[in-house]
């Protein structure tokens, strides 16, 4: 099928992303975003297979899509020029990482496009779990986020922002306007008429995920990636990448075997051109000991029941994971998205997120323990690189120097073990510099406990380039940099779609990916036990033949800091040397290479796929 032809049979809904960052490029060079939405593999217990297998549908999943819904289905935001000229030469595929949606790639996506003025186009992946989110409170704040009631100072109580709020937090209530009274739950008319609260889902409506591992996602991308080689044609390129754990996602990919038959090998390497992975280090060995085919059939049987058979084992029968470090992942995802609204339409306001009880109590509370700040310092002081707790979830952003900063140097576990700033009570209203402002305060090397602080942190010295990762592992280092506008980052977090998966489909993935780079001891077993013309559940067998160019990049502040990063992955397959790029970018924190203004992660790429264009009939890969 041709592109125009898929996109003529494919709707296409047009991204809501709030107002795009400016262009560079002239008008007819700037990209556009779509959501498109495919069939899917057909997995036979999910809703809508029509396979005996076909588990019932849950109640809530038919309040939220209606009743015979089909889930098999694939979601993903296509970053496009589409104007007269010449055809798209390469489509970049993007896996998102750990709890995060498609539309986190957005800004790199818009960059890269541009950059290729049409002949390159960007498929941002959205797990299917997201299509379960009930995010008619967000939809409904965004719609009027831009109306006078809304860009008041104070904004009004009738606000769409402070309604969407209020969607949410059905079961605490509080003062959402600060007017000195509790307001309860607010329900709202969704799109078929009906006035509702939010339609939330548990463990049980969702035991369907139990059969949502590694084989359903990936042959879901597999045809993402038949398509993009049937529009790109046998000259053109089809590369694979992700970021963070998305590098994992990817790159297990690349070492699937697609047929079942043991005689047969149709490797998802031969279906593409390259590997790009962005602050991560790509699949491991997997743990020390991996589980037999008994084991795995246990633990599937647990995910599909929801009967923890082993108590004593500490792993719950979840399908999805409900908390991290103790936060509440779902009320983290819906204050995030209705916070990002607030922190980019009323930027100076009191705080919405600190009036939930989501950011109100333990353990967020530890760390915000000024009584007010901003919407834009609140998202500050959860992202930005000097005060978020966790290495995985930062970004440079700027810095708040008009109170106490109280400098923690040692990390705190089980978040991470960077050092952070707690920002204090300053008596009134904490507000934010943003990164490109002249006045962040910087200071000597030792000094960074004098409060209130430094924006710009020296962190010393990488680890040994001559010892490996194991005698001396990869460590932040240099000197950190401010270098992603804070609305670069918020505008991902709402729209059409979302930054982050309500519902990270966890059991059945973390007992695949328990597996690593290599599953072939399952397979053997399944081939000896229980079907010699089947290789069984979960075929990761190919990553030694794994020989497709690949393009790694780090930052120095980030999870993947030093070139040895990425030794261990890099050294598992057999891309020869002169194909595996590695670049580390000074000063960049983990989420700074997908959000960065002028993001020396864009021409690194856009030369990678330069260079590969030329060669890609020569390869003579399917």
């Amino acid at each position: 099928m041709s592109r125009h032809a898929m996109l003529a049979l494919i709707p296409l809904i047009a991204l809501s992303m709030g107002p795009a960052a400016p262009r560079r490029g002239p008008p007819d060079r700037a990209p556009t975003q779509e959501v498109v939405t495919l069939p899917g593999y057909v997995e036979p217990h999910t809703p809508g297979s029509g396979a005996p297998e076909e588990l019932p549908t849950a109640a809530p999943i038919e309040a939220l899509i209606g009743t015979d819904p089909d889930l098999n289905r694939i979601t993903l935001v296509r970053t496009a020029i589409d104007r007269p000229g010449p055809r798209t030469r390469a489509i970049l595929i993007l896996i998102p990482g750990f709890l995060s949606g498609a539309t986190t790639f957005d800004p790199l996506a818009r960059d890269l496009v541009e950059r290729f003025g049409g002949k390159l186009e960007v498929w941002q992946v959205d797990r299917r779990p997201n299509q379960l989110e009930d995010r008619l409170g967000a939809i409904h704040a965004e719609r009027g986020a831009r109306e006078p009631d809304c860009q008041s100072s104070p904004p009004a109580p009738s606000c769409s922002i402070f309604e969407g709020a209020r969607f949410y937090f059905d079961e605490v209530d509080f003062d959402i306007d600060l007017d000195g009274r509790l307001e309860p739950r607010l329900a709202l008319e969704d799109e078929r008429g009906i006035v509702r609260g939010p339609i939330l889902m548990s463990q049980d409506d969702l035991r369907f995920f139990a059969w949502w591992g590694l084989d359903t996602y990936f042959r879901d991308w597999k045809l993402l990636v038949d398509e993009a080689r049937r529009i790109v044609g046998r000259t053109g390129l089809v590369l694979l990448g992700g970021h963070s754990q998305g590098t994992t996602w990817s790159s297990t990919w690349a070492a699937y075997d697609f047929d079942p038959d043991p005689a047969v090998v149709d490797a998802g390497y031969t279906h593409i051109d390259g590997l790009v992975l962005l602050e991560g280090g790509g699949v491991g060995p997997g743990a020390p000991t991996k589980p037999t085919l008994a084991d795995y059939q246990a633990r599937v049987r647990e995910l599909a029941s929801g009967v923890d058979a082993d108590p004593s084992d500490g792993v719950t029968p979840d399908v999805y994971l409900s908390s991290f470090a103790g936060i509440n992942l779902r009320e983290l995802a819906t204050v995030g998205e209705v916070a990002s609204l607030a922190a980019f339409h009323q930027p100076s306001e009191p705080a919405l997120a600190l009036r939930t009880p989501t950011f109100g109590s333990f353990p967020l509370g530890l760390i915000l323990q000024q009584s007010v700040s901003t919407n834009r310092t609140i998202v500050g002081l959860f992202l930005d690189d000097d005060f978020s707790l966790n290495g995985a979830f930062r970004a440079s952003m700027g810095f708040t120097d008009d109170g106490p900063n109280g400098f923690q140097g040692r990390g705190l576990p089980p978040f991470s073990d960077l050092p952070f700033y707690v920002a204090g009570d300053n008596g009134g209203l904490r507000t934010w510099k943003e990164f490109d402002d002249p006045t962040l305060p910087t200071c000597p090397p030792g000094d960074e406990a004098v409060s209130p602080g430094c924006a710009i942190l020296d962190n010393g010295p990488p680890s040994d380039p001559t010892l490996p990762a194991s005698e001396d592992p990869p460590r932040v280092n240099g000197v950190e940099r401010e270098v992603t506008p804070m609305d670069a980052f918020v505008q991902t977090q709402f729209g059409r779609l979302n930054g982050f998966e309500w519902y990270f489909a966890s059991g059945r993935p973390n007992l695949d990916f328990s597996y690593g780079r290599d599953s072939s001891a399952l397979v053997a077993e399944h081939l000896a036990t229980v079907d010699s013309a089947h290789e069984g559940p979960l075929v990761i067998t190919q990553n030694a033949s794994v020989d497709v160019p690949v393009i790694a990049i780090g930052g120095s502040n980030g999870l993947t800091p030093e070139p040895k990063s990425f030794d261990r992955y890099l050294d598992s397959i057999a891309t020869p040397e002169p194909e595996r790029e590695v670049h580390i970018l000074e000063g960049y924190a983990h989420l700074d290479v997908i959000n960065a203004a002028d993001n020396e992660a864009v021409p690194l790429i856009t030369d990678f796929v330069r260079r590969l264009l030329p060669r890609r009939p020569a390869r003579g890969r399917r």
